[in-house]
């Protein structure tokens, strides 16, 4: 079915196939920059959440030493849970960590209703778990530890949770200092030493292992510039913290001064790499956004630009291909109904087109020569046969009269002899002149017999297309007025009904009107040279008609020109128009002529579709 379809409905198809596809390509790449863009968003979005913690965290901490935290914080621990418990509906359901939230500020409210020195080991380890609980809730739930840059994934990992981890380490190791801690047994307290040393120290090398990572997915080394310095000092203070608290639990004293002031400075080490690797990690996401929106609109439009380039190379296609085909295969059908084969294909180009135009015009030319020696052969043939049919006639009317002609003579003698006598014998006279008129009538009817004989001898009425016609003659005479530089105008009407005709003579009578007309312009300006030829439907039958731009006739020759031996030009015979009006005569029609709408002169052919077919009309 498909191999059915017209050139212009496959090209469109394969437009079609071409935008479908084209448009889920962009479709597909447009929602890839998306969902990597609202990746980022969200992890901007647990970020900012993040940063509440550090507050908490402060507050937390702070209450293990009588020594302040070198940190500022933004708000207090009270907003920063309110904050973090209108996050599930701020956030739209990226976040779902109320119910985190609310262990938490219950543990903070146990804490908040102690003093220093009575707040219970229990709730203080409960506020620090929950609170490295929200962290890692937050990071799942953000997307946060799912980051797949190198960069943000490892500095995300730090925020989420490493330093978490680490300031829970912290806080778990200041419980040592307490009075109680000191009074338990001091194997089991250097036990929890070494544990918290190696638990912090591992965690100081994963965050510089982390660090080190992201720095290789930093190209632009700001990592290594800003976050470097703030980690590594960080890093110092827990192992000097780490160094003071051995000295305090190997001493087995009470005196806890130089490790809380340690223990202070750790804490704000590691709240300020936080705050700086927070925002740090904000900056690479907000910078990877940018990224991916320039890259987006780079590829809308590359894409674009592509799609106006295609459109226009399809319309190029559309142009010099496809409408060449259509015109070609309009012109083909034009031909093959009308027989007109001088048409001609016009299109230049040094395609295949061009190849198959010139290839088509020239089939056309050999065609048109063809049809033009068929045509005049057939021209040729129906003339010699009616000069052998007009020859033959003639010898015979030649024999066969001869006798009641030379009886006629004779008789025409007799009498004169008869009555030169001196007294005239009238009755032989008469007798003579009967003869004579017998003789007249004999020789009439040796005429008739004849012309009857030769009126029988073919009946060419065959059902006949005129408008074929019509071509037949212009293909004739189409070099004789290309040669006079005449314009020809063509209205032939489609779906006529076909009439009884002799297309031989019809052919004869359409080239005598159609050369008349060219020869009647020959002194009219030869920008004003033109040949009109219609052809129209009538009532019970086919009109035709042949109009010129010349000096056209005068109205009282109008039927006169149609009458033997009668002629306007200077070397004519005057039978043309005469011998026209019989053949259309004989077929039952009319062959008239008017003035010209503005000049020259209209020839109308009338021809009835049913015609007499009994009527004489080869001669």
């Amino acid at each position: 079915m498909f191999k059915d379809l017209r050139a212009g409905t496959k090209f469109l198809i394969l437009c079609v196939v071409c935008l479908v596809l084209t448009s889920v390509a962009t479709y597909a790449l447009l929602l890839e920059k998306q969902i990597a863009i609202s990746f980022a968003r969200s992890e901007l979005v647990g970020s900012k959440y993040l940063s509440f913690l550090r507050p908490i965290y402060a507050a937390v901490l702070g209450a293990q030493t009588n020594t302040a935290l070198g940190v500022r914080q933004n708000g207090s621990e009270a907003q920063s849970i309110d904050s973090l418990l209108r996050a599930d509906i701020e956030t739209a359901g990226t976040l779902h960590i109320e119910s985190a939230v609310k262990s938490l500020a219950s543990a903070l409210h146990y804490l908040d209703t102690s003093n220093a020195a009575s707040i219970s080991t229990d709730d203080y380890l409960t506020a620090l778990k929950n609170l490295r609980e929200v962290a890692a809730r937050i990071g799942d739930d953000s997307k946060l530890i799912l980051d797949p840059v190198l960069d943000t994934y490892h500095v995300g990992n730090i925020v989420v949770a490493r330093l978490p981890a680490a300031l829970e380490v912290l806080g778990q190791a200041q419980l040592l200092t307490r009075a109680a801690k000191v009074a338990s047994d001091p194997s089991e307290r250097m036990a929890h030493l070494i544990a918290f040393d190696t638990l912090l120290r591992a965690n100081l090398d994963e965050i510089a292992n982390d660090l080190r990572v992201a720095q290789r997915g930093n190209p632009d080394e700001r990592l290594k510039q800003v976050l470097d310095p703030a980690v590594t000092s960080f890093a110092t203070s827990a192992r000097t913290y780490l160094d003071s608290l051995r000295t305090f639990v190997g001493a087995a004293t009470e005196n806890a001064a130089q490790a809380d002031m340690s223990y202070a400075a750790a804490v704000t080490g590691a709240l300020a790499a936080w705050d700086i690797a927070q925002k740090q990690l904000d900056q690479l996401l907000r910078d990877r956004i940018d990224g991916l929106s320039r890259q987006r609109l780079v590829s809308l439009i590359v894409i674009g630009a592509l799609g106006i380039l295609a459109l226009l190379t399809a319309l190029l296609t559309y142009r010099d291909m496809i409408v060449p085909i259509r015109r070609l295969a309009e012109l083909a059908n034009n031909i093959r109904e009308t027989k007109n084969y001088g048409l001609r294909f016009k299109h230049e180009s040094r395609d295949e087109i061009g190849g198959l135009a010139a290839a088509f015009n020239e089939m056309l030319g050999e065609l048109s020569t063809a049809r033009e020696r068929e045509i005049m052969s057939q021209t040729e043939i129906a003339r010699v046969s009616r000069l052998t049919t007009m020859g033959a006639m003639v010898a015979s009317i030649a024999h066969e009269i001869r006798q009641p002609l030379a009886a006629v003579v004779a008789n025409s003698q007799a009498a004169t002899r008869w009555l030169d006598r001196k007294e005239p014998n009238l009755e032989e006279a008469r007798a003579a002149l009967d003869g004579i008129g017998d003789n007249g009538h004999r020789a009439n009817e040796v005429i008739t017999g004849i012309s009857a004989m030769f009126k029988k001898n073919s009946d060419r009425r065959v059902p006949v297309d005129v408008n074929e016609v019509v071509n037949d003659v212009l293909n004739l005479s189409r070099g004789e007025l290309r040669s006079r530089k005449i314009a020809l105008h063509m209205k032939l009407a489609s779906d006529l009904p076909r009439i009884s005709a002799d297309p031989v003579q019809l052919r004869e009578v359409l080239l005598n009107l159609t050369m008349n007309a060219a020869e009647a312009m020959n002194t009219t300006a030869e920008n004003l040279r033109a040949l009109g030829i219609a052809s129209m439907l009538e009532t019970g039958g086919v009109k035709i008609t042949v109009e010129d731009s010349g000096v056209g006739i005068d109205p009282k020759n109008a039927e006169q020109i149609f009458e033997a031996f009668f002629t306007t030009k200077t070397t004519g015979m005057g039978m043309g128009l005469a011998i026209c009006r019989s053949i259309i005569t004989a077929h039952d029609g009319r062959l008239w002529a008017t003035p010209g709408n503005s000049c020259g002169t209209i020839f109308h052919v009338a021809l009835p579709t049913g015609a007499n077919r009994d009527v004489d009309h080869t001669l």
